[in-house]
């Protein structure tokens, strides 16, 4: 029965396919019971054979707002993953997809907003490449977007009649007039196919249906629900729209739960999807109107009694529940402290949880511990005022001293980053260097680099680090300062002893066999960023050390390349990086089989925005000269860095060179530009592989 609605929707099929095979994205389009999430399990039916990974991810209960939507969605994988609080689960699914052999099928569904080029970027999760192929599903205007599109529209006379005679032998005249009142919607033939198969005769049907035989239709299966089935009904229509896990069921129904949820299936109220139930959105708004009016706020404190005793083992359900406990602490009828309890269980689930932070800090102003962690998510999320405000409430109040240096640090490390009051801060900063803590000092010093204080940080850091020593003890707290020096260096312009520095990092952390750990994806990162590419011109009067820092990150790559795989963000970053250091060092002809290993690998996996991408394109045009590698650098490092910053001139200069024997008045203008802003980019001292035509 459920696939049968798509008779005759082989073009569609067939149009999603296509779009998803050159595209590797489409976007399915129709109004509510036009039949979408049914449309994309067919896809999967008839052609899942074909995916190496089937995921499917619903953002119902998210707000139309693209930063929920795309947490929401980040919070849905990490629950299909079974991943820990720590950590980006968008990221490690692009690996787990790259890391498959063959393609995977990513089904985003119930999106509640308009879809735009950005949040589709973000939805389709570039990172994993072109192993992904990504259907997302919305009932909003899909006109005008540059991706594939299919219009999930009403169904054809004649596969609205076949389907209602296969529930009910008649004549084909009485089946297609029924078919005509009910104007080809999926859902409203599938219920009508329910009430043909109850005995409800062709004549009978035509003559009652109305305007909206949708909601006739439910209303009908309304009189013959059972008590439990309804009480579950409503619940569903008073809480959020994402799947009721059946674990929530079974608390808040008892032994009536199985019973009741098949009975929703069984009339086209809620549909079972990966174990979970779905409760149709037009089924949710015909329960609200026409069902018995009862004590709602009596059913959702009930309900949210449930949510709060749900034991949350299960990564799945934990994240649904999460999504319910969240709809439910919005409700201004229930009490103040269930309501609390609520917010309480969103943040302990770790997703999403910045809205519910916020209202704790609101309702709790006299709870340090409280106020400390919504300082702390407010700061992570780029809110700095509101978490200085928090952190500034609960220094008076937190009476542990380490509960108080807490909120201190915070408020000290947030004012800095504010800018400004360096008063306040220098007092704050006073009392708590003055307790000897390892990661105060260092969160001191970052401050004070934050300040463009750069020489004293280096120099306070360095101290620290010899102080320190290599023991095991303070290795963590070692490692930590060096990455912070070497942000100092970054800022400082000393980057090709940052980046030395940071391979150390990694090496480091390796030996201890922490291929995972934050610091490391840190190290890599900071490697990445745009700031660490080579200088405009390279003196080589340190061959020795680009001669060891070569061997070491080659050494890394082969160990990434081992362990997480050859197609690996990190060894895909660690194979350019080892790019330039040859290069660096002298050897540009083993920097270009270097990148001929991997150039379609970092073109597929990096974006032309991203810094490791141009600085990629840019050895690769040095290395083939082809002038769409150097437009490639050159729009990238433009977009991230500016016209004027030397890495985008650098670019701009290799582009215009390569450009010369084709297009010489576009070369020149380029040519000139770079000229204007730097002339130094034409001194003699530039040893990279000679710029040369294909």
């Amino acid at each position: 029965m459920f696939l049968r609605v798509f008779i005759g929707r082989d073009a569609e099929l067939r149009a999603l396919h296509t779009a998803l095979t050159e595209s590797r994205v489409c976007v399915p389009a129709g109004p509510p019971g036009a039949g979408k999430t049914a449309f994309a399990t067919a896809y999967v039916t008839r052609s899942g054979a074909g995916y190496r990974g089937i995921w499917r991810v619903s953002l119902a209960g998210s707000s139309a707002d693209p930063d929920e939507m795309v947490a929401t969605f980040a919070a849905g994988l990490r629950a299909q993953m079974a991943l820990g609080p720590a950590g980006d689960p968008i990221a490690e699914f692009a690996e787990r997809v790259v890391a498959e052999t063959g393609p995977s099928l990513l089904i985003v569904d119930d999106i509640p907003g308009g879809l735009d080029d950005d949040l589709i970027g973000r939805l389709t999760v570039p990172a994993a490449g072109r192993r992904l192929r990504t259907v997302l599903l919305t009932n909003r205007d899909v006109s005008g977007l540059a991706v594939p599109t299919v219009d999930i529209g009403p169904l054809g006379l004649e596969e609205s009649a076949e389907i209602l005679r296969g529930h009910r032998d008649g004549t084909v005249d009485e089946a297609v007039e029924l078919a005509e009142r009910l104007g080809g919607h999926a859902f409203a033939v599938r219920l009508a196919g329910l009430a043909l198969r109850d005995r409800a005769g062709y004549a009978k049907l035509i003559e009652r249906i109305d305007g909206n035989p949708v909601a006739m239709l439910l209303r009908d299966r309304l009189d013959a629900l059972s008590e439990p089935a309804c009480r579950l009904l409503r619940v569903a229509s008073l809480t959020s729209p994402a799947a009721l896990p059946p674990g929530l069921i079974r608390l808040f129904m008892g032994a009536a739960a199985e019973e009741a949820a098949d009975e929703l299936a069984r009339n086209l109220f809620a549909t079972r999807i990966d174990g979970t139930w779905h409760v149709h959105s037009l089924a949710r708004d015909v329960a609200r109107r026409y069902l018995p009016a009862i004590d709602w706020t009596r059913l959702a404190r009930q309900f949210a009694d449930a949510v709060l005793d749900h034991p949350w083992s299960d990564p799945i359900e934990s994240f649904l529940v999460a999504r319910h406990a969240a709809r439910l602490a919005g409700r201004p009828d229930l009490p103040g402290a269930i309501v609390d309890r609520l917010h309480r269980r969103v943040v302990a689930h770790g997703s999403m949880t910045l809205p519910h932070h916020r209202e704790l800090a609101e309702q709790n102003f006299d709870d340090p511990v409280v106020l400390i962690e919504a300082a702390r998510h407010l700061r992570d999320a780029g809110e700095l005022g509101e978490a200085r405000d928090c952190a500034d409430r609960a220094v008076p109040l937190a009476t542990d001293p380490a509960l108080r240096h807490r909120a201190r640090l915070l408020l000290a490390e947030t004012i800095e980053e504010l800018g400004g009051d360096t008063t306040r801060a220098d007092a704050l900063w006073t009392i708590l260097t003055s307790e000897g803590d390892t990661g105060t000092a260092i969160a001191r010093l970052r401050a004070r680099r934050l300040r463009g204080e750069h020489e004293q940080a280096r120099t306070g850091l360095t101290e620290l680090i010899e102080r320190l020593g290599p023991g095991s003890a303070a290795f963590l707290p070692v490692q930590e300062a060096q990455r912070e020096l070497a942000r100092a260096e970054i800022d400082a312009g000393l980057e090709a002893a940052a980046r030395r520095r940071l391979v150390r990092v990694i090496a480091d952390h390796l030996s201890w066999h922490q291929d995972d750990h934050p610091g490391v994806v840190e190290a890599i990162r900071m490697l990445a960023a745009a700031d660490l590419a080579l200088p405009l011109t390279e003196p080589k009067n340190d061959r020795a050390v680009w001669e060891e820092t070569a061997r070491e990150l080659r050494r890394l790559r082969g160990r990434f390349a081992t362990g997480h795989g050859p197609r690996h963000l990190a060894t895909l970053t660690l194979a350019v990086v080892h790019a330039e250091a040859l290069v660096a060092w002298g050897r540009p002809d083993e920097a270009v089989q270097e990148l001929a290993a991997v150039r379609e690998d970092v073109r597929d996996r990096f974006t032309r925005d991203q810094p490791i991408r141009f600085r990629a394109e840019l050895l690769f045009g040095w290395a083939t000269g082809g002038d769409e590698h150097f437009e490639d650098a050159y729009r990238g490092a433009r977009a991230v860095l500016g016209e004027t910053h030397p890495q985008t001139l650098r670019a701009e200069l290799s582009l215009g060179v390569a450009l010369k024997p084709v297009n010489r008045s576009r070369a020149a203008r380029h040519i000139l530009r770079v000229l204007r802003h730097s002339p130094g980019a034409f001194l003699p001292g530039q040893h990279w592989p000679k710029t040369r035509r294909r």
